[in-house]
């Protein structure tokens, strides 16, 4: 019998503790999962390492988490649409380790699939190959990329039933799915809840095997913060 995987915000929440990985979803402020980052931002946890494609979108986002101090260091694409972000790097609050989009989506996803790494040419010739290990191949450079496995990741879908299957809407599955593959412990905040058997399964984005938990998203409050960010 499938598990139900569906907990109180505080259960799945315990997991985090100070000095973490942690792998957040969302892109650009679409599907970020602010439920779960509001409830991080109660927590006595600092010291925390954040991998995702950005930092948030103005004020919200994982930037609230930064503005407290509870974060050490940022590994993302780009952090331009939060500008706390650049002011806390400038002041030595913040460490942030920019890393192009598709390798950052790819080390995340080579995690999950249990490869070790993988060979990429973005990057060759810049400032991203030095101190990397390059190995030449048929004549043409790459930089040897590890894969990324991280303590924590916290996710939003769209979609998702009892046992963590999920779907995401838009561009917001271009981090959320393979954030949730690179973690030891996934949790998944979900606006729409069914039981197992109710969804499509040709229509599901993440398996139920990637996740561990599942929280109810607080989808008034996300509402009310994505029509601001929209408006």
């Amino acid at each position: 019998m499938p598990k139900n995987k569906v907990v109180p915000i505080e259960e799945a929440m315990s997991h985090v503790e100070s000095g973490m990985s942690i792998a957040v979803g969302g892109f650009i402020g679409q599907g970020d999962p602010l439920t779960l980052i509001d409830h991080l931002k109660l927590m006595d946890v600092k010291d925390l390492t954040i991998y995702e494609n950005d930092a948030g979108y103005g004020e919200r986002g994982v930037v609230e988490l930064v503005k407290q101090g509870k974060v050490k260091k940022i590994v993302a694409s780009h952090v331009g649409t939060t500008p706390a972000i650049g002011k806390a790097m400038n002041e030595g609050r913040l460490e942030v380790e920019a890393t192009p989009q598709g390798t950052l989506a790819e080390m995340m996803r080579c995690g999950g699939a249990g490869l070790g790494g993988f060979l990429t040419p973005t990057g060759i010739g810049t400032i991203a190959e030095e101190g990397k290990q390059l190995i030449t191949l048929e004549g043409r450079k790459y930089i040897l990329v590890p894969a990324l496995k991280c303590d924590i990741a916290i996710i939003r879908a769209h979609a998702g039933d009892t046992w963590g299957n999920l779907i995401f809407r838009g561009t917001s599955r271009n981090f959320n799915v393979p954030a949730a593959m690179c973690a030891d412990y996934v949790i998944a905040e979900v606006e729409n809840l069914y039981t197992l058997g109710e969804l499509d399964p040709n229509a599901i984005h993440t398996s139920g095997i990637f996740v561990d938990a599942v929280v109810r998203a607080n989808v008034e409050y996300c509402t009310i913060r994505e029509e601001k960010f929209n408006g």
